[in-house]
């Protein structure tokens, strides 16, 4: 049995409302980018994950915290360590 006549097979027994959430689902994917989210290599990891930190550079998403070391340690301050009693 192909993939495909598995996936009708599968279809097919759900109750009309699935199917619907089914096709609408693979609408979604059609519209959806072709890159995928995960990535097969650290060189591929290393790319994103500079883009990614120059997009933050350029649209200044810290911009409006003055002193981040101190920021940073408010932050660890506000939540529990887990394990460790108050």
């Amino acid at each position: 049995m192909t993939l495909l006549e598995q996936i009708q097979e599968q279809v097919r027994r759900l109750p009309q409302e699935k199917q619907r959430e089914v096709l609408d689902f693979v609408k979604f994917l059609q519209q959806r980018p072709d890159a995928s989210p995960f990535v097969s290599s650290d060189a591929e990891r290393a790319k994103r994950i500079k883009k990614a930190f120059l997009h933050l550079a350029k649209t200044k998403a810290f911009g409006d915290i003055p002193d981040p070391v101190a920021w940073q340690r408010q932050i660890r301050k506000d939540r529990p360590l887990p394990g460790r009693e108050s």
